[in-house]
């Protein structure tokens, strides 16, 4: 367990004396290269001493981010009886959001089929493909500390069931790419929608 009590506390390295700004006019070279390395000394010093504390705060925050996770495992597991079937919305022409895809109790797709066989677009309009342009086909699942690639919807699926969320520690979102080009952003489950195709009219 990463702690800092107030035993272990470190306090601050010393600060070089601070020179007017019209003393350093009439300073040579070599002296302002002197007080330079005495001011990166002593940011190195701070740093070093800063490291228990950042440790410590990525520590509650990768916590933090896996009680999330869990509690979000839990309302899921908790109101999957409730969702509205994610199927009856394909049926009626609408396509849903990943998001909506995703929380739903019944697959959209089945199981095996592979995210580079489904056919995605961004709310605003244009088709997509998932992951990288050069590595398609993937959505990086998090709990806020670890990360896992899911290649096939019912991969993506369980990781949603399990309270995980599309993106990377600290990086929410699902990476996209135009599909045909290389070009790429980030964006949330809310602005894709998926089109299930023969899928939704097919029993389960």
């Amino acid at each position: 367990m990463l702690t800092v009590s107030t035993d272990d506390a470190i306090s601050l390295p010393p600060l070089p004396g601070s020179v007017a700004t019209e003393q350093l006019r009439e300073l040579v070279d070599g002296d302002l290269q002197v007080l330079e390395l005495e001011l990166r000394g002593a940011e190195r010093a701070t740093i070093a001493a800063m490291s228990p504390y950042d440790r410590q705060l990525r520590e509650i925050r990768a916590r933090l981010s896996e009680l999330a996770t869990e509690r979000r495992r839990r309302e899921r597991a908790a109101h999957v009886a409730q969702r509205a079937s994610v199927r009856d919305l394909a049926k009626s022409g609408a396509m849903p959001s990943l998001d909506d895809a995703l929380a739903a109790p019944d697959d959209l797709f089945e199981p095996a089929t592979r995210l580079t066989d489904v056919h995605a677009f961004l709310a605003s309009g244009g088709e997509i493909g998932f992951g990288f342009p050069t590595r398609p086909g993937t959505i990086t699942f998090t709990d806020g500390r670890r990360q896992q690639q899911a290649t096939t919807w019912g991969e993506a699926h369980a990781l949603s069931a399990e309270g995980w969320e599309p993106g990377a520690p600290g990086i929410p979102g699902v990476r996209v790419h135009l599909a045909g080009s290389r070009v790429e952003r980030v964006v949330t489950g809310s602005e894709v929608v998926l089109d299930p195709g023969e899928a939704a009219k097919k029993g389960r």
